[in-house]
C-alpha cells in the first residue's frame, strides 16, 4: 500500500484513514474500531477473495475467534455501507473460503487521486491459486497501520536508538484485549496530564513489555546521557523594579546555555526540587537531581551598568566563571552566558534575539508563571505596547498562558494564527516549539488525531534544530496522542525514542515521567500488581522533585491499581495522600481527577455521605472532554450502594441520553451496564437498549446476559454470564471478577442453584475478607446451603465491611438478589 493513500472512495462513501471515519455523500460517521478494520482489510485486498483466517487476524489480532464473532463484525460493517447479507452488493461472502470486497474504488492520496477501475467480471467463490495470505505483520494483514505508515519518520539517528519490536497487531484488537476495569473510570486523565510537555513539561513514556525488559533500555540511557546542569534562580543586590529577575534571570541563562547545546535541567524542575529541599547543599541537589554542575548567579549594579557574574561548580569544587557587564540586564545576562557555555563545552548561539524591551517583557512574564501568578503573567504581556503585542513571541507566551489557565480554545487559535505566519515558516526551532504547544492543546481537548499530527510535522522540522528537549516533547506528544488512540505499539517506539532524547538534554524530571508511565501502562494492559512498584517509586521521584502535579497524577493512578486489586484500605490511605495535595494543585483538570479518585475510593470503602459531598463540589464537574460521564457513573454507583436503584436507573437514563457522540464508549458500556442492573434491582423494566448489538468488553457481555435474564432465556443468560467470567478471568483483575461472580452467582442462587453458585463463589473467595459485595455474596450463599455458623461469620465479616451500606439482614432468603457492585 502507499505510504501516502488518505483515503478510499467507493460510490457515494469515502473511508478516510487518517481520520477513522466514514462519509455517505459528506455526512461523517464514526466507525467502531472493528468494522473500519474489516473494511480497510477487504478494500485493501479488493483484487482477490480474503479467506476467513485473514479477516479474524486483521480485525481481531487473535486467531481464537468464533464465526458467530466474525459474523457479527461482517454484518455491522454491510450495515455501514448500505449492504446486508441478502443483496451483498459490496461484500460477497465466498462459501467455505471468506469474503471479497466487489464495488470499483478509487485510492486518494494526499497528492493526487488515482482511478483503480476494477474488473467486475463474475468471481468463481474460490481463491485465486496465487493469492497468498499477508504476512501477519504486513500493512495487508494489519490495515489499522495505514496511518502509521502516513506519519513522517523520525529521524535516522532517533531511528537507531529505538529498540526493535515486533510487528503490532491491530489497534482494534488491542483496544478489545485491554478489557475496562471494574468501575471503567476513564485513565485518559493521566495521559492528558502527560500532554502538558509541549508547553515546558515534559511527557510521559510508555514502555510495553515486562518490567525486566522495559529497565533495560532506561539503564543504557542513564549510562550516556550527560550530566545535567542546575541553573539557581539568581541573587541581585539593589534590585530595585528588577526583582522579577531572581526566576526570570534564572530561566534566561537556563534557556541560552541549553541553546548553545548543553543539557539544562528545566527551570520548573529547579524552583519543585528548592521547595521541597529549602535547605539542601550543592552536593544534595547534585545527587536528587543528577546534575553535574550547578550554576550561581549574582547581579550588582555598577554605576549605570549592570553586572552578572556566573559561576558552575562541580562535585569537586572545581568551578568556571564568567561575568559581563551592560546596561541593559539581559543583555549582561545574554553575554555572560555565552562566555560560561564556552568554557562548559557548549557553541555560540545563532543571533536571533528579541529587542531588548521585549525580551526583558517575555521574562517577566516567564518569572510570573514560574511563580505560579497565572493572570500577572497575562497582564504584563497584555499590558504590552501595541507593536509589541504584535510580536509573535509574545503571542506564543499568551498562549502558553492560556494553556496554563485552561483557555485551550483560545491559545490554540493563537497557535494556529502563528503557523500561518512568516516567523514559523522561517524560524524551524520556533515552528516546533509552536507546533508542539498545538498537539498540547488539541490533547487536552480530547483531538488526539489532530494532535497526532501536529507531533507529526514537529518530528519532521525538528532535525533542523539539533534540539534533543524539543525533538523529545515531540515524540513524548505523539505517544501520548497514539496511547489515547490505543495504538499501543506506536505509543512504545515513540516513548522509547523520546527518553533517550530527554536523557540526552538532561532533563531528569522528563526521564522520571518516562518511566513512571510504565505503571500507567501496566494499569492499562490489566496488570495492576505489576504497575504498583513503577507508581511507587514515581511518588517517591515526583515527591524529592517537588514536581506536585505529576506527583498527583500518580497518587491518584496508585489508587486505581489498589482498587482494581480490591485493596480497598490501601487505595483509602493513598487516596488522602493524593486529597493533601489539592490546594496546591491549579489546574481544574487535575483538581477534578483528585476530587473524582477519591469519590471513587470513598465509594467502595462504603462511606457514601463523604462520597456525596464531593461529587457535588465544583471540582467534580470540571473534567477535561475525554473524562465525559466519569462523575454521572460514580453517582449511579453511589445510589446502588445506598440503595436507590431506581434513582440509580433515572440517573443513568439522563446521562446516557446526553453522551456525546464523542465520548468514552467503554465508560459508556459500564453506565449502561449499571442501568440494566439497578433496573433489575428496582423492578423496573430493562431498557430496549440491553438488546442491541453490542461488543464484546466485559460489561457488553454483561448487558447481553441481563437483557436475557430480564427475558426468562436461562440459557442465554447462562451463556452470557460464562462469557463475562472467561473474559475477566482471562485479564485476572480482581476486581473484575468479583464484577462477574457477584452477578452470575446471584442469578444462580435466585434460581436455586446453590450448588452451581458455590463452585463460582470460590472463584473469588480469596478477596472476600476485602470486598464488602463478596463477603454478603459469601454469606447469602451459606445461609442457602444451611451452613448457620458459618453464615454468620460471613455475615459478620460483611457487616464491617458496609460502611454505610445495607448489611445484609440475616433473614434473607436466596430469593433476594441485589445488583453487582
Amino acid at each position: 500500500m502507499s505510504m501516502t493513500i488518505a483515503r478510499y472512495r467507493f460510490g457515494a462513501y469515502v473511508l478516510d484513514l487518517p481520520k477513522h471515519e466514514l462519509r455517505h455523500h459528506g455526512v461523517a460517521t464514526a466507525l467502531p474500531a472493528r468494522v473500519f478494520e474489516c473494511l480497510c482489510c477487504l478494500i485493501e485486498h479488493r483484487d482477490r477473495a480474503v479467506s476467513r483466517d485473514e479477516l479474524v487476524q486483521a480485525v481481531f489480532g487473535r486467531p481464537n475467534v468464533s464465526d458467530a464473532q466474525l459474523a457479527q463484525v461482517v454484518l455491522r460493517s454491510r450495515r455501514a455501507i448500505g449492504d446486508d447479507g441478502q443483496e451483498q452488493k459490496s461484500i460477497r461472502t465466498v462459501p467455505r473460503f471468506g469474503f471479497r470486497w466487489l464495488p470499483p474504488v478509487t485510492v486518494e492520496t494526499d497528492e493526487a487521486a488515482v482511478a483503480e477501475p476494477r474488473s467486475d467480471e463474475p468471481h468463481s467463490g474460490e481463491p485465486r491459486p496465487d493469492a497468498q495470505p499477508a504476512p501477519a505483520g504486513s500493512p495487508a494483514a494489519h490495515p489499522g497501520a495505514t496511518a502509521q505508515a502516513m506519519q513522517p519518520a523520525p529521524p535516522a539517528a532517533i531511528d537507531a536508538a529505538a529498540p526493535a519490536r515486533p510487528p503490532p497487531a491491530s489497534p482494534a484488537a488491542r483496544a478489545t484485549a485491554a478489557v475496562p476495569r471494574r468501575w471503567r473510570l476513564s485513565r485518559r486523565s493521566s495521559w492528558i496530564a502527560a500532554a502538558c510537555a509541549c508547553l515546558g513539561l515534559a511527557a510521559a513514556g510508555w514502555l510495553q513489555r515486562g518490567a525486566d525488559e522495559a529497565q533495560a533500555p532506561a539503564a543504557a540511557a542513564d549510562a550516556v546521557a550527560p550530566r545535567a546542569i542546575m541553573v539557581l534562580p539568581a541573587e541581585l543586590r539593589d534590585p530595585g523594579d528588577a526583582s522579577w529577575a531572581r526566576l526570570g534571570l534564572m530561566d534566561f541563562i537556563g534557556d541560552r546555555l541549553q541553546r548553545s547545546g548543553l543539557p539544562v535541567l528545566p527551570s520548573e524542575t529547579t524552583l519543585g526540587v528548592l521547595h521541597q529541599q529549602p535547605d539542601a547543599d550543592p552536593h544534595q541537589l547534585r545527587r536528587s537531581m543528577r546534575a553535574n554542575w550547578i550554576v550561581s548567579s549574582h547581579a550588582v549594579r555598577v554605576g549605570d551598568d549592570w553586572e552578572v557574574r556566573l559561576q558552575a561548580s562541580d562535585a569537586s569544587s572545581a568551578g568556571h566563571k564568567a561575568q559581563a557587564r551592560d546596561a541593559d540586564l539581559l543583555q549582561a545576562a545574554r553575554l555572560a552566558s555565552g562566555r560560561l557555555a564556552a568554557t562548559l563545552g557548549g557553541h555560540a548561539v545563532a543571533g536571533d534575539d528579541d529587542p531588548p524591551a521585549l525580551a526583558e517583557r517575555l521574562q517577566r512574564a516567564r518569572a510570573a508563571m514560574l511563580a505560579n501568578q497565572i493572570e500577572s503573567a497575562r497582564a504584563i504581556l497584555l499590558a504590552a505596547p501595541e507593536l509589541q503585542r504584535a510580536q509573535p513571541r509574545l503571542r506564543y507566551q499568551l498562549a502558553r498562558v492560556d494553556f496554563r489557565a485552561g483557555q485551550y480554545q483560545r491559545g490554540l487559535a493563537t497557535l494556529d494564527a502563528l503557523l500561518a505566519g512568516d516567523d514559523a515558516r522561517d524560524d524551524p526551532r520556533f515552528r516546533v516549539q509552536l507546533l508542539n504547544a498545538r498537539g498540547a492543546m488539541l490533547i487536552r481537548l480530547d483531538r488526539a488525531d489532530e494532535a497526532r499530527r501536529s507531533y507529526d510535522e514537529a518530528i519532521a522540522v525538528v532535525g533542523k534544530t539539533a534540539q534533543p528537549a524539543e525533538l523529545g516533547i515531540a515524540l513524548s506528544g505523539r505517544a501520548v496522542a497514539n496511547a489515547l488512540q490505543q495504538r499501543f505499539e506506536r505509543a512504545l517506539a515513540d516513548f522509547g525514542q523520546a527518553r533517550m532524547q530527554l536523557a540526552s538534554a538532561g532533563d531528569t524530571l522528563a526521564v522520571a515521567r518516562v518511566d513512571a508511565n510504565l505503571g500507567v501502562l501496566e494499569v492499562d494492559r490489566g496488570h495492576p500488581a505489576q504497575a504498583l512498584p513503577y507508581l511507587d517509586r514515581a511518588a517517591r521521584d515526583f515527591e524529592a522533585m517537588g514536581a506536585i502535579n505529576e506527583l498527583s497524577t500518580f497518587r491518584n493512578m496508585r489508587v486505581v491499581a489498589l482498587l482494581q486489586l480490591l485493596r480497598h484500605d490501601e487505595a483509602m490511605a493513598e487516596s488522602e495522600r493524593a486529597w493533601a495535595l489539592l490546594p496546591k494543585l491549579r489546574a481544574s483538570s487535575q483538581r477534578a481527577d483528585v476530587v473524582l479518585t477519591r469519590a471513587h475510593a470513598l465509594i467502595e470503602a462504603g462511606r457514601l455521605g463523604e462520597a456525596g459531598r464531593l461529587l457535588v463540589m465544583p471540582e467534580a464537574g470540571q473534567s477535561q472532554p475525554g473524562e465525559h460521564g466519569r462523575r454521572e457513573l460514580l453517582q449511579v454507583e453511589l445510589a446502588l450502594g445506598g440503595g436507590a436503584p431506581a434513582r440509580a436507573v433515572a440517573l443513568a437514563d439522563a446521562a446516557l441520553r446526553a453522551w456525546p457522540a464523542q465520548g468514552d464508549p467503554r465508560r459508556r458500556a459500564w453506565l449502561r451496564l449499571r442501568r440494566e442492573q439497578a433496573a433489575l434491582a428496582a423492578d423496573l423494566p430493562v431498557s430496549a437498549a440491553a438488546d442491541a448489538a453490542l461488543g464484546e468488553t466485559l460489561p457488553d457481555l454483561l448487558v447481553h446476559a441481563v437483557a436475557r435474564r430480564a427475558r426468562g432465556d436461562v440459557a442465554a443468560a447462562d451463556a452470557g454470564y460464562r462469557a463475562a467470567l472467561a473474559l475477566a478471568e482471562q485479564r485476572g483483575i480482581p476486581a473484575e471478577v468479583a464484577t462477574v461472580v457477584v452477578a452470575h452467582a446471584g442469578w444462580l442462587l435466585e434460581r436455586g442453584r446453590s450448588d452451581e453458585a458455590s463452585a463460582l463463589v470460590g472463584r473469588a473467595a480469596p478477596w472476600a475478607g476485602e470486598d464488602f459485595a463478596l463477603a454478603a455474596l459469601q454469606a447469602r450463599l451459606l445461609r442457602s446451603l444451611g451452613q448457620g455458623p458459618q453464615a454468620q461469620a460471613a455475615q459478620a465479616r460483611a457487616a464491617a465491611l458496609a460502611g454505610e451500606r445495607a448489611a445484609p439482614a440475616a433473614a434473607e432468603t436466596a430469593t433476594q438478589s441485589a445488583p453487582a457492585p
